[in-house]
């Protein structure tokens, strides 16, 4: 039996003005992404509601190892105060967003009640590239 667990990660920053989002539905609907980092602590799992972004390089393990649930779609990042004060010399990773579309408890990644539900062998992956800062429970349906 597979076991699941509920992912809550670093919020790093916020959604940049140039996001385009339909708010009439809930979860909102985030068309075209646009992430601003005010700070970052370095886990390669990221959220700010109703998004999550990873590491280029998570990205790709994910994806070699068959991981379901999700795509990975483009944004636009920048920094903004206080990200070059708190880290002058920090070189993000690349990040992209990683668009949540499986269904909790039957893909790998799904949302549940607007949390992050991901399975034993993707938690493993993520945990494998660092997940310092992230909130994890293990769940039961």
């Amino acid at each position: 039996m597979k076991e699941f667990f509920q992912l809550e990660p670093e919020v790093s920053g916020e959604l940049g003005a140039n996001a385009i989002i339909n708010n009439s539905i809930h979860p909102p609907k985030v068309e075209k992404l646009e992430f601003v980092f005010k700070g970052w602590l370095g886990d390669c799992l990221i959220e700010c509601f109703p998004v999550f972004l990873i590491t280029e390089k998570v990205a790709k393990k994910l994806t070699e190892n068959n991981i379901t649930g999700f795509s990975i779609k483009s944004l636009e990042i920048r920094k903004d105060y206080p990200f070059d004060e708190l880290y002058p010399n920090l070189i993000l990773p690349k990040f992209v967003w990683i668009d949540i579309n499986g269904e909790a408890k039957k893909s790998d990644f799904g949302i549940k009640e607007n949390l992050l539900i991901t399975s034993d062998k993707a938690l493993k992956i993520l945990q494998q590239e660092g997940l310092n800062y992230c909130d994890i429970k293990e769940i039961s349906f």
